[in-house]
């Protein structure tokens, strides 16, 4: 499972390097443009992660705690319309502060990164919530997208964790 927490910080490492090795940024109305975007990103990915995370406290974990993996299913809030936000999140953040960032290399490079997370979410962490939940989850994936971008979709997650308090 220690691979599992390493896969991430491998991922960011090779995204950053090549901004390192080759100082080019953008700059002028393309330095903004970036800027902008990748706060609206960042936003995105934070709420994305926090609502994720609020929602799995709730309604996944025995008593609102417990170990850091979900004792239970479930498809609340945001969870109802998308299968991994949190994942989601973290594939964005790459983009998100590359763009901050303004870096050419490290904004290119920030593409491998949302495609290696999005792998990692369908290959190994799909296969092992199958293996956990077994039929239930595999009924949710029949109707339920593993991620989406949708305001509606946000706006439930968010409703959903106000009204638990």
């Amino acid at each position: 499972m220690v691979w599992k927490f390493l896969f991430w910080p491998v991922v960011w490492i090779t995204i950053l390097i090549p901004g390192w090795i080759w100082p080019l940024y953008l700059d002028g109305f393309t330095r903004w443009a970036a800027f902008v975007l990748g706060m609206i990103l960042f936003a995105t990915a934070m709420a994305l992660t926090s609502i994720g995370g609020k929602t799995l406290k709730r309604f996944a974990h025995k008593d609102g705690h417990g170990t850091f993996w979900p004792d239970r299913f479930t498809a609340e809030g945001i969870f109802s319309c998308m299968r991994h936000p949190m994942h989601l999140g973290l594939a964005l953040l790459p983009v998100a502060l590359a763009l901050l960032w303004g870096s050419v290399p490290v904004i290119l490079a920030s593409g491998w990164g949302v495609a290696a997370a999005l792998w990692f979410v369908l290959v190994i962490e799909e296969k092992e919530t199958l293996q956990r939940f077994g039929d239930e989850y595999s009924q949710y994936m029949q109707h339920t997208a593993p991620f989406t971008l949708s305001p509606t979709c946000l706006r439930k997650g968010y409703i959903t964790i106000k009204q638990g308090g």
